[in-house]
């Protein structure tokens, strides 16, 4: 962080607030930012359980077998604590710590400590030794920051149904398939499929109905290619240039398919290609765009009865997943064998009751399917046994 601080000032750049967040913290929702700069109006430090830490804290045993090294810099205890993920400084305090007295002790010992966790007490007792006062997040907030253990997926469903200030998530494997990471990151996209004013912030120009777009891991994530459902009838597909310009550019639109579409979803699958599964009308339709020759192509109709936006992805054996909300009621999965030369598509296995209005497909941390479905602004999951009867399980919420 002190090094963080440093750079910032000797690059002059201009902000007010300054916040400690971990490669394995996940935004879940929207928020977070505004009430930073609500509850930051008239403080300059806040942390997560700031406080003076309990006698057996674990960080506080480790300083303590350095005391000698410590004391110098923090006098004697007590001391206090302050979770390092989502600490928040403002720019008065971080100029006034670069320019103390004691800066070059606190570098210098915070290089040579061995003491795991240190940081967790030297800044906020840093903090209130300068003479400022501590401030702690609000427990609604600072609930879902923890130590251990990491957020499974359905403790996120729960908290994401039940708790508005579901803002900030710490720790989350830093791993972009983990499942919380992948079902929040398809709920995002959902809320900017359907919601005009989140495509209004993400995008600088309208590009058509449901906008779906996939940063190619082909190119390294620096291409971006978009897909929409045209107003008329059809799909448009644009892809960005990145070629050294000062302002990327979408090349598009290229219009391909027939029928109103209702529904799409869609990936980069292990072929290379750009692989869509839309619904129109109240059928299932495959589209993939063969890299070689720029053409998209279309399967034949694999599936009816549906409803909603389908979900879809490619499983970690390769095959293709699909799940949809089924008109009757319930959900419809099918799937497409990609071992087999001519590619058949097999289903519906249908599963749940209810009449659901959103569905999310996702691969678990165990590599089973696991299928989020909202019904009234609340979710429910259900898991397939994929390692015994393949049977699908649930609802649970």
């Amino acid at each position: 962080m002190l090094e963080v601080m440093e750079w910032l000032e000797d690059i002059n750049y201009s902000y007010d607030l300054l916040i400690n967040l971990d490669s394995d913290v996940l935004f879940s929702s929207e928020g977070f930012e505004q009430y930073i700069l609500n509850e930051m109006k008239d403080k300059d430090y806040l942390g997560i359980g700031t406080k003076i830490p309990d006698d057996d804290f674990y960080c506080l045993v480790q300083l303590r077998q350095e005391i000698n090294r410590w004391i110098p810099l923090l006098g004697n205890e007590p001391y206090r604590e302050s979770f390092n993920v989502g600490q928040v400084y403002s720019r008065k305090l971080v100029l006034h710590l670069l320019h103390d007295d004691q800066y070059e002790l606190l570098k210098s010992n915070l290089r040579a400590t061995r003491a795991f966790g240190v940081d967790e007490l030297v800044f906020a007792t840093i903090v209130e030794r300068l003479g400022y006062k501590l401030h702690a997040y609000r427990e609604d907030v600072a609930s879902t920051i923890r130590y251990r253990p990491h957020f499974p997926l359905d403790e996120i469903i729960s908290l994401v149904n039940v708790q508005a200030e579901c803002y900030l998530i710490h720790p989350v494997y830093r791993n972009l398939k983990d499942e919380t990471r992948s079902f929040i990151r398809e709920a995002m996209k959902r809320k900017i499929q359907r919601n005009p004013d989140y495509q209004e912030r993400f995008m600088e120009e309208y590009l058509g109905e449901m906008p779906f777009f996939i940063r190619r891991s082909k190119y390294n994530g620096t291409k971006i290619e978009w897909l929409a459902a045209s107003e008329e009838k059809g799909l448009l597909y644009w892809r960005e240039n990145q070629s050294g310009r000062t302002k990327d550019v979408l090349f598009g639109p290229y219009v391909f398919g027939d029928g109103k579409i209702k529904g799409l979803t869609a990936l980069e699958s292990r072929f290379g290609n750009l692989e869509a599964v839309c619904r129109s009308n109240n059928g299932l339709v495959h589209y993939w765009r063969d890299e070689h020759s720029g053409e998209w192509c279309q399967s034949e109709q694999f599936a009816e009865g549906v409803t909603g936006m389908p979900a879809f992805l490619e499983s970690s054996n390769g095959n293709f997943e699909v799940v949809a909300p089924m008109k009757k009621g319930g959900l419809g999965h099918w799937w497409r064998n990609n071992d087999d030369p001519t590619h058949p598509w097999f289903g519906p296995a249908v599963f749940g009751t209810e009449h659901y209005n959103e569905v999310i497909l996702v691969e678990n941390n165990e590599k089973q399917l696991t299928v989020i479905a909202c019904e009234e602004g609340k979710y429910q999951f259900y898991v397939r046994d994929d390692h015994n009867s393949w049977e699908w399980f649930g609802p649970y919420d």
